[in-house]
């Protein structure tokens, strides 16, 4: 695939940011998203600055007219798209069933899931014609309940399905949920301090744990696996949900990395 076209959401920071850097340095060109604007110019100024090609679209991809701004920048200016990556997303919010407000819980699933299918949607015109690929950041909470994630749980194992379900309904495609595993972000700042007194004190105590420790991973290695898997998945695995470092995973990052 020559000079691939890729979206990036969440692309201000951690993950997103790691992913978009090391696509830029594959040879794609970008189109990146987020709601901080300072921090995404940021972003797109660093990999124009290493010779790479990035625009930009601020905004919350909870909104119906950000995600058609978003595919109409990538057609306009590159007259395709080879590859959606939904990577944004918030944790928020951290609470009981029985105490999470309802607003929260509207505001969580726009932007975790509602934002993705609609950007998948304004994109599947585009992704048909060039056999491209969806990569759905996921989580393992999608498949290990813990208390007071129920939202973060819930969409995530929501995406889980409709990427499964994407595969199905959309075979020239290659669909795939991708988890993270545990890295240094600000969603991580975010359980240290919101996390105390109401997760579970063990489920909390392991995440603090591992910041002391200095065990959480840094998000350059995750992001250089969802960028080769972008890049280079092959179409057999189309509606897995998988961990970015299964044994074949690292073996497809090795062939197409010198890292």
């Amino acid at each position: 695939m020559s000079q691939p076209i890729v979206i990036v959401t969440g692309a201000s920071r951690g993950l997103g940011e790691a992913t978009a850097r090391m696509l830029a340095q594959m040879g794609a060109r970008l189109v990146l998203n987020a709601r901080s604007s300072d921090e995404l110019v940021a972003v797109a100024g660093r990999i124009r600055s290493a010779g790479g090609t990035a625009e930009v679209v601020v905004g919350d991809v909870s909104a119906p007219e950000i995600c058609e701004r978003l595919i109409q920048t990538a057609l306009d200016r590159f007259g395709r798209i080879d590859v959606l990556i939904n990577n944004a997303a918030v944790l928020e919010p951290i609470a009981p069933i029985g105490e999470a407000a309802r607003d929260d819980w509207t505001r969580h699933m726009a932007i975790n899931v509602i934002g993705p299918v609609l950007l998948t949607r304004a994109a599947l015109a585009s992704l048909r014609g060039r056999k491209g690929r969806v990569i759905n950041i996921s989580s393992g909470a999608a498949i290990h309940p813990k208390a007071t994630w129920a939202a973060y749980g819930a969409s995530k194992a929501a995406l889980n399905h409709l990427t499964s379900v994407l595969a199905l309904e959309e075979p020239e495609l290659t669909a795939l949920a991708v988890a993270p595993g545990i890295i240094d972000t600000e969603m991580q700042a975010l359980i240290r301090e919101r996390g105390k007194g109401t997760m579970h004190e063990k489920d909390y105590q392991r995440f603090v744990g591992l910041h002391e420790r200095g065990e959480l991973r840094s998000p350059e290695e995750p992001g250089r696996a969802l960028a080769v898997l972008a890049l280079h998945a092959p179409h057999e695995w189309s509606g897995m949900f998988v961990s970015w470092d299964e044994e074949r995973i690292t073996e497809l990052v090795k062939q197409h990395t010198s890292a």
